[in-house]
């Protein structure tokens, strides 16, 4: 990943935070955490945020994607309830595995 996009996912995670002060953890994964993306890969961005429940995620979704289009319209932003990090969920599992935290 260049010095440009890992400033402009952090700009993005910064903005998501103090929009969202329930988010806890951010993680880089897929293509980008593996270093081998490729100019269209998009970059998925995992946010562990307290307090989510399933009838909020989608609409918390399509409001982080209007932030991440502020900065890189490859950010694709994947909220997560918080207590996913540390119940026994393969998705969370996978991520915390292969994925890169990035520091609020």
């Amino acid at each position: 990943m260049d010095k440009k996009t890992d400033r402009l996912i952090r700009q993005f995670i910064a903005a998501a935070a103090k929009e969202y002060t329930d988010l806890k953890i951010a993680y880089i994964f897929g293509s980008y955490a593996r270093n081998n993306e490729k100019p269209d890969s998009d970059i998925d961005i995992a946010l562990f945020i307290e307090n989510l429940n399933d009838a909020d995620r989608l609409d918390l979704q399509v409001k982080l994607f209007l932030i991440a289009s502020k900065f890189d319209t490859r950010i694709e932003p994947h909220p997560i309830p918080y207590q996913d990090f540390f119940l026994n969920n393969p998705f969370a599992a996978e991520i915390k595995k292969t994925g890169i935290e990035i520091t609020i």
